[in-house]
């Protein structure tokens, strides 16, 4: 009954989506976006029954661990309304205690050096779901769904809007990756980041011309991303200060010249933080990660570990090994790494990407003029990122699923670079 009264509500959202105009995309017909939110759902399902019938330990299943913990905070809520206001604000109080020790994610590793704890905005969340929901997993899925096919959305949109009339459809491309629409379409992080990602560059690159309302779309995603994955907003903080200093200017030299100054003053101004503010030294954080990761995947047996470098804490040990991190990132898990179905689709994406990418670069649009402001923006929103998390994650399962946050981004990249009329297979004889 509860997964029948979920696929009701989700019935009716998507012809709220077929109706609501805004939300539909240009060059596409109308259906182009329920379909979307559809296939969605699809993978979204599919991560419960993977999480349900094959990994069914509930304890470390990633969908479970924080609406399990959700339970108490709505439990608090028929019972005890301060202790549930407390848990949902933050304000300590005595009556905390006896809902907080049965949660078992509740508490971080290192939570006092922590900006934010994710964890807890992701429990709190699923806690004001249950209001509605009563508990039924399967609205939690199509909430979670609903959340993520709006980034996506808003990702399709900005892309679009740097692509010449005739292309704009390709854009749905970027969205189509199997392990993307996977991780993405469910409870966990991943669906909330790609709703704070897709306000954040909306809002951002729609300035000019929507102003007071994009702004406040700008701020909604960067609080967003803050409070879910203060790291990936970290790594586009220089993108988006250098892609506004390098505004109007578009070609290859000033741009790279701009980004390289704003990447070089952005490691500096790290570099001196870190010792000076302890929520601020991301040195620290960033090496105690990987340490944890390293330490909980040897204690784990984790069939899917991968050697990564160990990092001391300093900014130069972290630099040195953001070649090894961005291989990583993109190349693993390889094909002979693959011990299940789903590992072996992902290498084989990873190899997808990087022929889509490198066939972009050999036929390249000549004719039409590239803005490499936009070029560099992207590809500084994503590189970094990628860097970061292939030092920090030696589980490859892991990787994978942190990596699909900024697959939409590279594979813009490629769909605006490449032009198809170049391939000598299409090419015009005579």
């Amino acid at each position: 009954m509860g997964f029948l009264i979920a696929i009701l509500i989700a019935m009716l959202i998507a012809a709220g989506i077929y109706r609501w105009r805004v939300l539909r995309l240009e060059e596409l017909p109308a259906w182009a976006s329920p379909a979307l939110f559809a296939l969605k759902l699809f993978f979204g399902f599919a991560l419960w029954a993977v999480y349900t019938f094959y990994y069914k330990d509930r304890s470390t299943s990633d969908i479970y661990k924080f609406y399990d913990d959700a339970h108490y905070i709505h439990a608090a809520f028929g019972e005890n309304k301060t202790a549930f206001l407390g848990l949902m604000t933050g304000i300590e109080d005595s009556s905390l205690s006896a809902y907080t020790s049965q949660m078992k994610n509740w508490e971080r590793n290192f939570t006092d050096r922590m900006p934010f704890n994710e964890n807890r905005f992701m429990i709190r969340l699923n806690a004001v779901v249950m209001l509605v929901s009563g508990e039924n997993m399967h609205i939690h899925t199509v909430f979670f769904c609903l959340l993520s096919f709006i980034g996506c959305t808003l990702l399709l949109k900005v892309f679009q809007q740097f692509l010449p009339d005739g292309k704009k459809k390709w854009a749905l491309l970027t969205m189509l990756f199997p392990s993307f629409l996977f991780w993405t379409s469910g409870g966990l992080k991943e669906s909330v980041m790609i709703l704070a990602l897709g306000l954040l560059l909306y809002g951002f690159l729609s300035i000019r011309e929507k102003k007071v309302v994009a702004v406040l779309i700008f701020l909604a995603g960067a609080l967003l991303l803050f409070v879910i994955k203060y790291f990936l907003l970290l790594c586009l903080l220089p993108a988006i200060v250098a892609y506004y200093i390098a505004s109007g200017q578009t070609d290859i030299k000033f741009s790279a010249i701009k980004y390289g100054a704003v990447l070089a003053l952005s490691v500096a101004a790290v570099a001196i933080m870190s010792p000076l503010a302890p929520k601020l030294d991301f040195v620290f954080l960033i090496a105690m990660k990987q340490k944890h990761a390293i330490a909980e995947a040897m204690y784990m047996k984790a069939g899917s570990y991968s050697y990564v470098p160990p990092l001391e804490q300093s900014i130069w040990s972290i630099l040195s090994h953001l070649p090894t991190g961005l291989c990583n990132a993109m190349l693993k898990p390889y094909l002979w790494q693959s011990r299940n179905p789903m590992m072996l689709l992902s290498a084989l994406e990873n190899v997808v990407l990087v022929v889509l990418l490198v066939v972009a670069i050999i036929y390249h649009s000549k004719k039409r003029k590239l803005n490499f402001n936009l070029l560099f923006f992207v590809l500084a929103c994503t590189l970094p990122y990628l860097c970061m998390i292939g030092i920090m994650t030696p589980v490859l399962g892991n990787l994978v699923r942190y990596k699909v946050v900024v697959i939409p981004l590279l594979i813009f990249v490629a769909v605006y670079v490449i032009n198809v009329q170049r391939f000598p297979f299409l090419s015009k004889k005579g």
